[in-house]
């Protein structure tokens, strides 16, 4: 079979078998498979924001030391294979079509019930195995300690931050959410957690496992400072096991993903990011306030319907000028008219709302508009949206032919 058809037909599964957290699955893969994960060492990062940007930061100085470095996060933007890489190669679409039909003929077979990120999580310590990585930056993908990634065995836990987001899932209350995250650590194996984690329910399970706890501490508001600060520590913790990375740290803090306060060159400030919940959303304007104090903001946003949108717009009408609306294509989109009832609500003129049927003509219009006002443009808000916000820029980069992202 193709790439296209293999990834469509991994993307259907999850109309049979929705996302579910739970190791069942993954652990009867693991055992069927011989324990591909044990195969290369592994870091295990979890968060609410900030995981992707500490995994990327830690698996880009392996990757300048000199060592073969697998890194696995999610979602994507662009193509799935963004998702599993070595020292920065995303997964070729050959590999993709080499090993994903064994794993459907596997789990057909022995009759287990896998999902979308439980398929991809093994895809990746497959082909991490066949290209032989010494070590492997694992993201969860939801939660922690029923994530499908908590299988691994790994020589440091993270935890980058704790906020609201995913409630129905993980629960409503920071403390149910950091129970959750806290989920994987590791009996003896050491967790690295951020500033805005809360320490005490942390280290209390950090006791029970008899793991060392080592909070990072920090006099700055921005989130790409805190993300350096605990990838830097984390690097700093593994050093005297990977001697060669020392000297590549701060060279490797340097990685940024797509996306992540990344800004379009061009005769204005045109900013991308993927804050999607409200933690992330107060910290980009964070980020937004210190680089560009008190310039007019026009921003074009989509929001996941399954995010907290009153507090995500609450924050957004604070801060712009004008807002246009787009939605995702793949049905996880908020509705444009909720989410322009919402800004009416908080008292935003409809002459200051514009909806947009195409993300890449909300672009364009915005972009025009704002260089004709002098704003900075922020476009932001859900993975799903940037891929067609990237096109709209003429950003080069390997895209897939349809939506790949689970449903």
């Amino acid at each position: 079979m193709t790439y296209s058809a293999l990834l469509q037909q991994l993307l259907n599964i999850n109309l049979f078998n929705g996302i579910k957290l739970g190791l069942n699955n993954v652990q009867r893969l693991q055992q069927l498979l011989h324990f591909p994960d044990h195969t290369f060492q592994t870091i295990h990062v979890a968060g609410t924001n900030g995981k992707g940007s500490v995994s990327t930061k830690i698996a880009h100085t392996f990757k300048q030391a000199g060592y073969r470095v697998g890194l696995y996060t999610s979602p994507h933007i662009s193509s799935f294979r963004e998702r599993i890489q070595i020292n920065g190669t995303l997964i070729s679409e050959e590999a993709v079509e080499s090993l994903l039909p064994s794993l459907f003929q596997l789990v057909e077979t022995e009759k287990i019930p896998a999902t979308f990120f439980e398929l991809t999580t093994f895809l990746a310590f497959l082909y991490f195995v066949q290209e032989k990585v010494e070590i492997a930056v694992i993201e969860t993908g939801l939660g922690g300690r029923l994530d499908a990634t908590n299988i691994v065995q790994p020589c440091l836990s993270i935890i980058t931050s704790i906020s609201l987001d995913h409630v129905e899932i993980l629960g409503s209350t920071l403390e149910s959410i950091a129970r959750e995250k806290g989920g994987i650590i590791k009996e003896k194996i050491p967790i690295i957690i951020g500033p805005h984690v809360p320490l005490e329910i942390i280290q209390s399970i950090a006791e029970e496992k008899a793991s060392p706890c080592i909070q990072v501490q920090s006099d700055s508001a921005l989130f790409e400072i805190q993300n350096r600060q605990i990838a830097r520590a984390a690097l700093h913790y593994l050093a005297p096991s990977f001697p060669r990375i020392f000297q590549f740290i701060e060279k490797g803090l340097e990685a940024k993903q797509p996306c992540r306060f990344e800004i379009i060159p061009g005769p204005l400030p045109i900013i991308l990011d993927v804050a999607h919940n409200p933690d992330g959303i107060q910290h980009l304007f964070q980020m937004v306030d210190h680089y560009y104090p008190k310039k007019p903001l026009r921003l074009v946003f989509g929001l996941s319907k399954n995010k907290d949108l009153k507090s995500c717009l609450k924050l957004i009408a604070s801060r712009g000028q004008f807002f246009h609306l787009v939605k995702a294509s793949n049905g996880r989109g908020a509705s444009i008219s909720d989410l322009h009832e919402q800004l009416s609500l908080l008292g935003i003129p409809s002459s200051q709302i514009l909806s947009h049927d195409s993300i890449h003509a909300g672009v364009c219009l915005a972009k025009e508009r704002a260089l004709q006002q002098g704003e900075i443009l922020v476009i932001c808000g859900s993975f799903f949206i940037m891929s067609q916000v990237r096109q709209a820029f003429g950003i080069e980069e390997p895209c897939d032919a349809m939506d790949l992202n689970e449903r």
